[in-house]
């Protein structure tokens, strides 16, 4: 019997494979290569340039914790949200489901979110409301030219390379600074502090330099390198926790709290 696997390369001499049952599409876009699988043990997966994005069995915990914990963690206003990247439109769904009046999404590969459209309806839910308003350009010159102000501005970005690797840098959050509304909050992505330190030192250093209160938090995702992610927030406030704590299939009270509990190899990478 002939089996067919996909593997994501974290090193020389390690990867993490996904025995799949079916390759759904596989599509150079202008910006990089969408895969598509259908997986035994994590539903469909999406992969860019190789690399995991999401999968319908565990997108949830990525989705909730760059959403849910920064709007909980600060006194956020539900009112108007930015999302950078984020065409599978998760976030910008979980930040609808918080109650968001308004979010708007910029994405710079339209077949990022066609795919996830028609092949993750619920996770993609948020590009048919009314409430969110989806933006098909490079979210670096949107954050640039703007004069929108923002309650919170999520970078929900590939690893910093290729058309990812401005989006860790200093002068886009400077840009993302002015964009936010006094008290405002802004997190992203930044990596697996085992495997992409980079990410995280990219991110922490870059934040630091406009920011004057910046938080790294960690949560478990199976199905990324080494199953442990991190964030990182910047804000001009400290936090200020709301009273009320949402529950999601992952986040709670607890991992409010003790995601920002870190090891010491990570507090060592960040310094």
């Amino acid at each position: 019997m002939i089996e067919n696997w996909f593997s994501e390369r974290y090193s020389d001499n390690l990867q993490l494979s996904f025995r799949i049952k079916d390759q759904l599409l596989s599509v150079k876009t202008d910006f990089q290569r969408i895969d598509l699988f259908e997986t035994y043990d994590f539903g469909k997966l999406l992969t860019i340039d190789g690399t995991v994005q999401l999968t319908e069995y565990d997108e949830y915990i990525y989705h909730e914790m760059i959403t849910m914990l920064p709007f909980f963690s600060f006194r956020i206003k539900p009112d108007s949200a930015l999302v950078i990247g984020g065409g599978d439109g998760g976030t910008a769904s979980s930040l609808l489901k918080l109650g968001f009046k308004k979010v708007t999404n910029v994405e710079i590969d339209s077949q990022v979110v066609d795919v996830s459209k028609e092949y993750f309806p619920e996770i993609s839910s948020a590009f048919s409301s009314d409430r969110c308003t989806l933006i098909i350009d490079d979210g670096i010159e949107y954050v640039k030219k703007t004069k929108e102000k923002y309650d919170i501005i999520i970078v929900d970005s590939t690893d910093p390379e290729g058309p990812a690797e401005g989006l860790f840098s200093k002068s886009f959050y400077s840009s993302i600074h002015k964009a936010l509304k006094k008290g405002g909050v802004m997190v992203t992505q930044s990596g697996s502090p085992f495997y992409q330190p980079k990410a995280l030192k990219l991110a922490t250093s870059g934040i630091r330099s406009v920011f004057s209160e910046v938080l790294t938090y960690c949560a478990f995702i199976p199905t990324y390198p080494s199953g442990f992610w991190s964030f990182t927030i910047g804000s001009d406030l400290p936090i200020s926790r709301k009273e009320k704590i949402k529950r999601g299939k992952y986040f709670n009270e607890e991992i409010l709290r003790g995601a920002f509990l870190l090891p010491e190899f990570v507090r060592k990478i960040m310094s």
